[in-house]
């Protein structure tokens, strides 16, 4: 009970995620026996409550565990990396990867750092003048002893005949080098206006155009070293404001209508009626008329 609630260190960090024995405090995030650690995007930095820190690089998970009297600590790490700076009294701790076993005596001032990949090569180098680091296999007996000031490599998860001072990066990775900004130099100061750019603003205020276009036609002339001739020509201008320009509606709508022709309206002239038919009274005017005609007219006149 007592090693469970044993006060191993806090934990500062942006976002990374903690799980087991925790207990907010005042300054941090305290933890203690079986708390688990995943850093997120930045590092974690484990503040020991012994002295010193761990820092738990970007995507790694550590598990930490203490002895009763807290003085010895054991650390289990998955794929990832973690740096080490602490004071070591004369004990051991312990840190497990998933190959390898590392052991780091004092007393002595420990900078360890560890990386390891998930196909069994990890990098460990030891900064401390006095540390005794002991890599060995998990599964066999093999061990490496890493001297002070050195990197080595383990590959495949063998500690027998590791790369000295290898390529590969232990702890966590450089950070992204800061970009400077460039200061833009101020733009040039465009140069004070001539006497012929002075003229041309004012004729432009003064609703002149022909002289603003002069004006400003001087003004754009490249200036002449001095020792050339120059050659100025005067052209007489003449300007009108007074006459006002003819209106021109009422003559092109004039001469619109007298070059349109007014059409011709076509005379209509009876037909005579025709001469085969003819009316009742002139067909019987010519017809004799009976004795029975006669008489029936005298009667009923």
């Amino acid at each position: 009970m007592a090693g469970a609630q044993q006060n191993i260190g806090e934990v500062y960090a942006s976002d990374a995620s903690v799980k087991g024995n925790v207990r907010y405090t005042a300054s941090g995030l305290e933890i203690s026996n079986g708390s688990v650690i995943s850093a997120g995007e930045h590092s974690a930095s484990l503040r020991l409550a012994r002295g010193g820190q761990v820092r738990i690089c970007p995507g790694t998970s550590l598990t930490v565990n203490a002895s009763p009297q807290g003085q010895e600590l054991m650390f289990a790490m998955s794929a990832g990396s973690l740096e080490g700076e602490y004071q070591l009294p004369a004990t051991a701790d312990a840190l497990l990867t998933p190959d390898f076993r590392i052991v780091v005596s004092g007393p002595a001032k420990v900078s360890l750092s560890v990386t390891a990949d998930a196909k069994g090569n990890a990098c460990v180098r030891s900064g401390g003048e006095e540390s005794y680091v002991v890599v060995s296999e998990l599964m066999s007996d093999d061990f490496y002893r890493v001297k002070p000031n050195e990197q080595v490599v383990f590959h495949s998860g063998h500690a027998r005949n590791p790369e000295v001072n290898g390529d590969m990066r232990c702890g966590c990775p450089a950070p992204a080098p800061l970009e400077r900004a460039e200061v833009s130099p101020p733009p040039p100061t465009p140069p004070a206006p001539t006497p012929q750019q002075n003229a041309a603003a004012i004729a432009a205020v003064q609703n002149e155009p022909a002289v603003a276009a002069a004006a400003n036609a001087a003004a754009a002339l490249p200036q002449q070293p001095s020792g050339q001739v120059e050659v100025q020509v005067d052209a007489p201008m003449v300007f009108r404001g007074t006459g006002a320009a003819p209106d021109v509606t009422a003559t092109l709508a004039r001469v619109h209508v007298e070059r349109i022709p007014w059409p011709q309206t076509p005379t209509v002239v009876p037909e005579p009626p025709s001469r085969a038919v003819k009316t009742k009274p002139e067909a019987l005017k010519g017809e004799k008329k009976g004795f029975f005609h006669r008489l029936v007219k005298r009667l009923f006149g």
